[in-house]
């Protein structure tokens, strides 16, 4: 049975990575690169491209952790960059219209089924998977809570992380599958508030994370040498 903090913690790390991943902000971007493709080749690509998020999300959650100790970079010190990172991605994303990316971006040509769907992949798989949804601020979360579970040595933690990060792709996923079903519900306004709202989210957990670092560094380095100066 997991711990009651573990399951809070999971529950954090679920709302931070779909925050961070924003699917929803990303639509307006997959939406202009498959806008004149069939459903077919539009439907390889948002499993292509969901499957390539989750290998890169799992790769950093078991190798994040030993690139920590490679560098000889503490997690508290981790944290506190992490949050800033967090902090200012927060930010912008409120500030700026995701949806505005779209006009930066080459839209694909018409192509065909599977065969042609791998070859439309090969283009937009970067920046659509790395760096729009996979970028800095989900890697660094990543780390971070690979930290954490390696910090309290629960294996229980570890494969919750692992589980929620494949749930977490699962529901990308389904948001790239339904884009246009989406966006029509929604609209560019619902989409424009929700990334907002994400956002905010992303901003706040950023904020916590330095705070938590911060504390962390003063009670285990800082208080221990000023009360050896005081004791003096």
């Amino acid at each position: 049975m997991m711990a009651t903090d573990e399951v809070s913690l999971l529950g954090t790390f679920a709302a931070t990575l779909f925050a961070l991943l924003n699917p929803l902000g990303m639509l307006p971007v997959f939406i202009g690169y498959t806008a004149g493709m069939r459903s077919g080749v539009q439907r390889w690509l948002a499993i292509f491209v969901s499957i390539t998020v989750l290998g890169l999300m799992l790769l950093f959650l078991f190798a994040g952790t030993a690139l920590l100790h490679f560098f000889g970079i503490t997690l508290d010190a981790f944290r506190i960059a992490g949050g800033i990172l967090l902090l200012l991605i927060g930010i912008r994303t409120v500030a700026h219209d995701a949806a505005n990316k779209t006009k930066d971006l080459t839209v694909a040509s018409e192509v065909g089924e599977l065969r042609e769907a791998e070859s439309v992949y090969g283009q937009i798989v970067v920046p659509l998977a790395m760096p729009l949804l996979v970028g800095p601020g989900v890697i660094a979360n990543l780390i971070l809570y690979a930290g954490e579970a390696w910090q309290r040595r629960s294996a229980k933690l570890s494969w919750g992380l692992v589980g929620v990060t494949v749930a977490i792709s699962l529901v990308t996923l389904v948001i790239l599958l339904s884009g246009r079903f989406l966006r029509r519900l929604l609209g560019d306004v619902g989409l424009n508030i929700a990334t907002r709202i994400l956002g905010l989210l992303v901003a706040s957990i950023g904020v916590q994370f330095v705070i938590a670092g911060l504390t962390n560094v003063i009670v285990t380095s800082i208080a221990p040498e000023l009360s050896k100066l005081g004791g003096h």
